[in-house]
């Protein structure tokens, strides 16, 4: 009997490093979040304390702020540049593209603390400024770059349509083209926003220890109660699934619109 191959398994080895690197880590996070560290037993103290601590909430509070702001700042300063590129006018767009992609191949942690020296050198003093500005810098390309992919993909025509119909360049901005460029802003806005609520990294690294994040949290109780750190990253995970699940709903109706369009 011959092997027929079929294209479905060649997802055989994606599906391996899933199960093996993700599912079954999930599920030792989930198995020890209820589980005391004290006597090994069964317990719900872990999420209920992830969930009522004066220093969970607050840490939960600056997660989402910090979240909201640098997906915010990304956006305000990412759509402008994405939508330059994106113009067949703009001559020098696939270099500069390219020049956003190379701080991409570096790892964030050199480039985290690469950008820790420039604010000694110029004497900065290290706090909350210097992490969100860390964060922006290091999550800005997830922002242009499906903005710019999507700018690309929008059909000219009805473009040429608003514009033969009256409308002036700032109706057709925000009545034709930013509609139109919905998918690729919620694509960026999740890559940016997931990330950012999680990173101990840059805050560790540029906020000189003055304030955590969710993942600052759970790396600092990680040693001392993996109970309750465990915890924690369920609630973060849930929290992500949550941002993800409104954003897929929104799209899903904007494309049902017939693309975006008001």
């Amino acid at each position: 009997m011959k092997f027929k191959m079929k294209r479905s398994y060649l997802a055989m080895p994606y599906a391996v490093y899933l199960t093996l690197l993700v599912f079954v880590p999930m599920l030792f996070i989930v198995y020890y979040a209820f589980i005391s560290d004290k006597t090994g037993g069964f317990t719900f103290s872990n999420i209920i304390r992830a969930l009522s601590s004066s220093e969970s909430i607050g840490t939960f509070f600056y997660s989402i702020l910090y979240g909201a702001l640098t997906t915010v700042i990304c956006f305000v300063i990412g759509y402008p540049v994405a939508y330059i590129l994106s113009q067949k006018k703009f001559k020098m767009n696939k270099i500069i593209v390219v020049l956003f992609i190379i701080p991409m191949w570096v790892n964030f942690l050199i480039r985290t603390l690469a950008l820790k020296s420039i604010f000694y050198s110029m004497g900065i003093t290290l706090g909350k400024g210097t992490a969100l500005f860390g964060m922006v810098y290091d999550f800005l390309p997830f922002m242009i770059l499906p903005i710019y992919t999507t700018l690309l993909k929008v059909d000219k025509n009805l473009i040429e349509a608003s514009e033969d119909l009256g409308a002036d360049p700032r109706t057709v901005l925000f009545k034709t083209i930013l509609p139109l460029s919905v998918p690729g802003i919620i694509s960026g806005a999740l890559m940016v926003f997931m990330p950012s609520i999680s990173t101990y990294a840059i805050t560790d690294t540029l906020s000189g220890g003055k304030f955590q994040l969710l993942g600052s949290l759970i790396n600092r109780s990680y040693f001392n109660n993996m109970g309750f750190s465990s915890a924690l990253a369920i609630v973060m995970l849930l929290l992500i699934f949550l941002s993800m699940l409104i954003s897929y709903r929104f799209t899903d109706k904007e494309e049902l619109k017939g693309g975006g369009l008001w």
